[in-house]
């Protein structure tokens, strides 16, 4: 079975666990973005049975260029068993017609409740915090990735006028103002572009950073170091009108092997199977019926303060995902995301 992934992002144990149960061979390609893994399908440089990690911003292009085949239910009992309805029939593909789902994540906050002095969650606009944040300067970090990044700001807008933001907006007035209200987080805080929370919030080099939720999780799980207990650790998401995503598993048009692929997706949907990845090695939730907040304090994996990390499928109806703009629009949020990063 070849696999065209990010790097890291699958279990190597469960994948052994997949090769002996199906006596199976699993080759794993890697990609560094979206942009170049769909420019590689596209271009017909390679080949895969499966492809994980892709989003909805991606299934334009996919399915556009003819670079997936269709799913075959039959093989895919532990989809409609184990799987939240919400994500059973996703916007972005209704039916599940080509893609079934892998991981869950939201935009949040993630700070050390032991070094700010801030109830960051009790806050009426949470997201304020970044720009009451000078005390903590140098320890301050975004997200490094444009969309993310320039959503947060409109999130605090609409947060204080009660109204819903348009996470998708293309009007440059609006991504523009989002860009200067970042800048604004250089004079502040000199606040740090990384996407490396899961590690430096563990170890007290950040104090407070723009954060997924899955990257707490991980954290909590993986990274702490000795001595340093993980409730330490809080995370706040929106309810509503903020980030809620999830990334997909899906089978190639030029797959040559489609039956395997299928076994490999229906197995990686298995609660246990799933579980397992999660806990092992990704640190991102699947969206499994059984794995919710109240299980994962009960087994003693995460601490009650990040309870809000994990994912519910209320969320999803609530929420926004972050999705394929035009060419126009991406220029308006490359160049608002260009000027803040030149300080």
């Amino acid at each position: 079975l070849s696999v065209y992934n990010y790097a890291d992002y699958l279990d190597p144990a469960t994948l052994k666990k997949f090769q002996k149960e199906f006596g199976a061979s699993v080759k794993i390609a890697t990609y560094n973005s979206a942009d170049e893994a769909i420019a590689k399908l596209a271009a017909g440089a390679v080949a895969f049975d499966v492809i994980v990690g892709l989003t909805g911003s991606n299934i334009v292009n996919l399915i556009a260029q003819k670079l997936l085949q269709p799913l075959n239910h039959s093989y895919l009992a532990n989809l409609p068993k184990n799987i939240w309805p919400e994500l059973q029939d996703p916007f972005y593909d209704r039916g599940s017609r080509y893609t079934v789902p892998y991981v869950v994540w939201m935009d949040g906050i993630g700070w050390r409740n032991d070094k700010l002095r801030e109830d960051v969650a009790g806050m009426d606009v949470p997201w304020d915090i970044f720009w009451h944040s000078q005390p903590y300067r140098g320890k301050v970090g975004v997200l490094d990735d444009k969309r993310d990044a320039l959503s947060m700001p409109l999130q605090r807008d609409a947060m204080r006028t009660g109204t819903r933001p348009n996470l998708n907006t293309e009007d440059p007035a609006l991504i523009a103002k989002a860009g200067d209200d970042l800048s604004q987080l250089n004079g502040i805080c000199n606040v740090k572009v990384t996407i490396t929370d899961y590690q430096t919030l563990p170890e007290g080099k950040a104090v407070l950073h723009h954060a997924w939720s899955g990257d707490l999780l991980s954290g909590a799980i993986y990274y702490m170091p000795p001595g340093v207990k993980p409730d330490v650790l809080s995370f706040w998401g929106p309810d509503q009108n903020g980030v809620v995503q999830n990334d997909f598993l899906c089978i190639g048009k030029a797959a040559k092997n489609p039956v395997l692929a299928h076994k490999f997706l229906n197995f990686m949907l298995d609660e246990a199977n799933s579980y397992a990845n999660f806990v092992n090695y990704v640190g991102y939730t699947p969206p499994q019926r059984a794995i919710d907040a109240e299980a994962l304090i009960g087994r003693g994996l995460i601490p009650k303060s990040l309870s809000s990390a994990v994912v519910r499928p209320d969320q999803f109806a609530a929420n926004q995902e972050l999705l394929q703009l035009t060419v126009d629009g991406e220029r308006h949020w490359d160049d608002a995301w260009s000027k803040f990063k030149a300080g």
